[in-house]
């Protein structure tokens, strides 16, 4: 499938499944007007990816910040004010949805859970900043808890430890402001960044579905994609989304994009806490993406692609054409010839589609007549899952083997890809089929 094509139908799936709704964007609109009210105007900043635009639905959460004045590292406890405004919320907070609502005051912020039922469906954080200092674009930075930078899962056992007087809260220097205004700037120049940015955040979701556990954070892919977005302003959107999956191992290899509003910190430093089986998680939930990927055909489900599917290659010499940095952009298939010569006892033939052969033959492999023309052709060598001996190399011109020998009972096959410019413009497959050893 073209490229064309693919960036048609992400930006169709962006557009249509993963953007917020109009109806989710009126309820959070109408909930932080509600909230303004009583913090002030002037004392509150939505922050988090909901004010960057690369928020996806169902939206689940907001988070303000309720500014109470500079920064003053001798006097910064916050409790009065948190007092105070949890006094004012339940006093004046004017409910603007169907939901009932509970309000909580937390050791370092002031929480509105919206309940349908039993169930909630909705919360706002309502966390302390100061003012402290501006960044490049002339507007304010803070100093938040550290609370303010913990996915919202992890924010009740952080709170529960200081309550419990385990640990301290950290206050730390952020810049909200300088990444939305920073994501605004990128999305004005490449209106396919945010969507980029959606697309891989669906994928991420459909992993955590499948896998509570996945460790890969959402603002860490957002920041990856931004800075590859920088460097290739010009990029489309199936450009954004295949580069980020090819880079995804270098990503988590270790800490490496640092935070705007204090470069020595890292806003991926949970990579160096990673183990093993984590880093594997990731690998193999990316790899069946992009597996997926290159198996893309007209017709088949984009929701399907980003569905999380972990796959664990079969062994070390299994290869794909990702793994060089080439992406499946087929102009059309085309014929792969599979040769086999006269053996004592039997006749030479041509493998049919179905490709049935006994053992111990020879194959030579050529390109069709209806090959197209190329810069290189690649091959792979693909055995049955349940071979003894496991194949799925790539090789420039050739198989691995000339001629390839028929050994292993199972349904294997063989690709040829056509590169040209360094992108994969048809495929050729034959299938060979041993039913006997």
């Amino acid at each position: 499938m073209k490229k064309d094509r693919f960036n048609a139908l992400f930006r169709a799936q962006v557009r249509d499944h993963l953007s917020p709704t109009p109806g989710e964007r009126d309820f959070v609109s109408k909930i932080y007007e509600a909230v303004k009210n009583v913090l002030g105007r002037g004392s509150a900043l939505q922050i988090g990816s909901y004010p960057r635009f690369t928020a996806i639905t169902p939206l689940h959460d907001l988070d303000v910040l309720y500014i109470l004045g500079a920064w003053d590292p001798t006097r910064h406890d916050p409790n009065d004010a948190l007092a105070g405004l949890e006094r004012s919320l339940r006093t004046t907070f004017v409910n603007p949805s169907r939901f009932t609502t509970a309000i909580a005051r937390q050791t370092h912020s002031v929480t509105i859970s919206f309940f349908n039922r039993d169930q909630i469906v909705f919360g706002v954080d309502i966390v302390p900043a100061y003012t402290n200092g501006r960044n490049e674009f002339g507007d304010d930075c803070y100093v938040v808890p550290e609370v303010v930078l913990r996915p919202n899962r992890d924010r009740a056992r952080l709170r529960d430890e200081v309550a419990q007087g385990k640990r301290q809260m950290k206050w730390i220097q952020s810049d909200p402001r300088g990444y939305i205004t920073a994501a605004s700037n990128l999305n004005m120049q490449n209106n396919d960044f945010r969507k980029a940015v959606k697309f891989v955040k669906g994928w991420r979701h459909s992993c955590k579905d499948a896998d509570e556990d996945f460790p890969l954070k959402s603002f860490h892919l957002e920041q990856a994609i931004t800075q590859w977005v920088v460097r290739n302003p010009t990029a489309t959107l199936f450009d954004m989304v295949f580069e980020f999956f090819v880079g995804l191992p270098d990503f988590i290899r270790y800490p490496q994009i640092p935070d705007r509003a204090d470069p020595r910190s890292k806003i991926d430093a949970y990579v160096a806490d990673l183990d093993e089986r984590a880093v594997r998680k990731i690998i193999e939930a990316r790899d069946g993406f992009l597996v997926a990927l290159e198996a893309f055909e007209e017709g088949d489900s984009v929701a399907g692609l980003l569905a999380c599917k972990w796959r664990k290659r079969i062994g070390s010499a299994e290869s794909f054409l990702f793994d060089q940095r080439i992406p499946m952009l087929t102009e059309r298939d085309f014929t792969v010839v599979g040769e086999v010569p006269q053996a004592t006892g039997f006749r030479k033939f041509v493998l049919d589609a179905i490709g049935k052969i006994p053992v111990d033959r020879k194959i030579y492999f050529r390109l069709g007549t209806d090959a197209p023309v190329a810069d290189l052709y690649k091959w792979k060598v693909r055995n049955d899952d349940a071979a003894p001996q496991p194949r799925g190399e790539i090789t420039d011109h050739q198989t691995l083997h000339n001629p390839e020998h028929t050994k292993y009972r199972g349904s294997h096959f063989v690709e040829c890809y056509a590169i040209r410019g360094g992108v994969c413009i048809g495929r050729g497959r034959q299938k060979i089929v041993l039913n006997s050893v």
